[in-house]
């Protein structure tokens, strides 16, 4: 009697099935790898866009610092203060004033602080190098990334220009990070159970080729034939994935096949286009690559169009009236807006254009024309 009780709980099934098993444990795994890389993806994403940030602002600021030594050197206070009323346009920027070499305040986006004398550490420091210094302050609780540069005339410094940013698009982008990395983890969570379903879904030989065979498809590749024998499900199941790699096989090449055939239509279409504009046209993509540019541009905006497809813009364009008046399109889409972009001599027309029903953006175009002398 007990050895017949002994019988039936050792052909009991079990609770948790086999594949259940595999299953928790890739996802008890792969939850605790997934967490790590995305920590660490975050870590540096998060050093990369506030890298990014402090670049791009501390360009512009030493770029504006630039054009005010040229307005400096022929005693033109309007140009200055013209600089800093474009430099207001921007919506981080929080102050922007030139301190002459006793850091006493000569120019400032807010008129009321022109004569203010600053002893701060901050202002010393700035006033004190002869080098483009980056610095954290607080300024009314809030924290500020200040960039400052020298203004140059016949070259001693004069004065030194100092501007504050808000940190808000860092941490705007921070939390995009945060999102985006959620989503791959959910995703590759789904990833590994739908894996280890199939993966795992059976014993045996037959169960092994099929195994490999995904593991073959899962790099890229995928295989002639199948090594399983019978007739049953499993080997229905391995004829059909046959077929169907024949199947996809001739869908690839023939999808190739047309895509090429587009690609070059498209690039002969293109080219003839640009012969019969005299002006300089750029075209982009929604994140800003570029994806079409003529010589008359490149020659207008000083870039070469050789290799410049797939580059971002800031890439290409190191103008900064240029940049700042492309920032400003991109703040009113689907209308078109001009600029003379008088560092470059020229005329700007630009358009930033989005689908308006979703708001998704779908490129940029922008038209350059040398100003007549």
């Amino acid at each position: 009697m007990n050895d017949k009780k002994t019988e039936e709980r050792r052909i009991r099934p079990p609770r948790i099935g086999l594949v259940t098993q595999l299953v928790l444990k890739s996802m008890i795994f792969s939850a605790f790898l997934l967490a790590a890389i995305c920590f660490f993806i975050f870590k540096y994403q998060k050093s990369a866009l506030i890298e990014n940030v402090i670049q791009k602002n501390s360009l512009m600021v030493s770029t504006y610092a630039s054009f005010m030594s040229d307005a400096k050197q022929m005693n033109d206070d309007l140009v200055i203060v013209d600089y800093i009323e474009r430099m207001k346009r921007s919506p981080m920027v929080r102050y922007i004033m030139v301190l002459d070499d006793r850091s006493r305040v000569v120019f400032h986006s807010d008129m009321r602080k022109i004569g203010k004398t600053y002893q701060d550490a901050e202002s010393l420091r700035a006033v004190t190098s002869e080098e483009p210094v980056t610095q954290e302050v607080y300024l009314e609780g809030e924290s500020l990334m200040d960039f400052a540069a020298p203004i140059m005339v016949d070259h001693k410094k004069a004065a030194t220009l100092r501007a504050g940013f808000s940190r808000s698009s860092i941490d705007a982008g921070i939390e995009d990070i945060k999102e985006n990395l959620s989503v791959v983890a959910v995703a590759g969570l789904i990833i590994v159970i739908v894996g280890s379903f199939v993966i795992n879904s059976g014993i045996g030989v037959d169960i092994n080729h099929l195994k490999n065979a995904a593991r073959e498809v899962s790099r890229g590749e995928l295989p002639e034939t199948i090594n399983v024998s019978g007739s049953g499900e499993i080997g229905y199941l391995a004829r059909v994935l046959e077929r169907m790699f024949e199947k996809f096989k001739r869908d690839l090449s023939d999808i190739e096949t047309q895509k090429k055939e587009l690609r070059k239509n498209y690039d002969f279409f293109i080219q003839n286009l640009a012969a019969f504009i005299d002006e300089g046209i750029i075209i982009m993509d929604s994140d800003n690559k570029i994806i079409f540019a003529n010589e008359t541009s490149g020659k207008i905006a000083g870039f070469s169009v050789l290799g410049c497809m797939g580059k971002h813009m800031l890439e290409l364009i190191k103008n900064a009236e240029l940049i700042e008046f492309l920032n400003h399109c991109s703040q009113n889409p689907n209308v078109a807006a001009m600029r003379e972009i008088l560092s470059l001599n020229c005329t700007a027309v630009a358009e930033v254009v989005k689908e308006i029903s979703t708001g998704k953006a779908l490129g940029s175009v922008v038209q350059l024309k040398n100003l007549k002398i």
